[in-house]
């Protein structure tokens, strides 16, 4: 029999920046369940050592599939430190790269806007969400990633970009950067493919370290009462929706939502 819709990624070298936890972790074991080479990067190289060993104990089959690197995407030597990247996980160009993932962030200023920092902060607030991919942009097509309709890079924004709370001027600004930039990009790009993927609220990691006990149900309780699904995300749900634009040679400049129906949801506070 042949299969021509579960091996769409068998083969495919998928590179996730952030893949060693949250919903980077579980679009990489998604894609190395599929078939997939699949290359993590992090900045610490503690974090890289466990989600390797994680991935290798859950497919010893698929050890072989899957390897990590470092990488500091806030540094002030991102460029050089991306190139390196990109050859590591190429071989030098000699096997490159069908998708990049780029899941990373860090922590964005919240607050008054009466409290702002200036453009120092600004800065800052860009360096991973909208540098970080332009350097990739810059950088990947050509000798470390296939021109091609059925390669993609996939950036991560989040549903605050569309309904932002009071304080959050700043992501939401980050956020509608990323639209604009994923969409220029699939031009710019072509063939390759360009997305946006927005999560809403996702049980992560995060989550679990921020909150404990009843203070964690009662934060996970007020985003379930915010959709219209009546639950929280997981990451492994998200990973679905990365995997569907990376499979979908045809989807280019477009948002991938999954948020539950919070947009929709009559009444969701932020």
């Amino acid at each position: 029999m042949s299969l021509k819709y579960t091996r769409k990624l068998e083969g495919k070298r998928v590179l996730v920046l952030g893949g060693t936890s949250g919903i980077g972790f579980c679009v990489a074991e998604n894609a190395l369940e599929n078939g997939a080479r699949v290359i993590v990067a992090s900045s610490r190289q503690s974090s890289i050592d466990s989600t390797l060993s994680r991935l290798r104990n859950s497919y010893p089959e698929l050890s072989s599939n899957v390897t990590g690197h470092t990488i500091d995407l806030r540094s002030s030597e991102s460029e050089a430190s991306i190139i390196e990247l990109l050859k590591a996980a190429t071989n030098d160009g000699t096997e490159p790269c069908d998708h990049v993932v780029h899941t990373a962030g860090d922590n964005l200023s919240i607050g008054p806007i009466d409290q702002f920092e200036g453009a120092e902060a600004l800065l800052n607030a860009q360096r991973v969400r909208l540098l970080a991919p332009m350097l990739f942009a810059k950088h990947a097509p050509g000798k470390y990633m296939r021109r091609s309709n059925t390669s993609s890079i996939i950036f991560t924004g989040g549903v605050n970009t569309y309904r932002p709370g009071a304080g959050w001027a700043i992501p939401a600004l980050v956020g509608g950067a990323q639209q604009g930039l994923m969409r220029a990009l699939a031009v710019d790009l072509k063939p390759i493919r360009v997305n946006l993927v927005e999560p809403g609220a996702i049980d992560t990691e995060l989550f679990q370290r921020t909150f404990t006990g009843e203070q964690l149900e009662a934060f996970r309780q007020k985003y379930r009462d915010q959709t219209l699904t009546g639950a929280i995300g997981t990451p492994e749900n998200m990973s679905e929706a990365y995997l569907y634009v990376m499979r979908d040679a045809f989807v280019t400049g477009q948002t991938v939502l999954s948020e539950g129906g919070l947009l929709l949801a009559p009444g969701a506070q932020r």
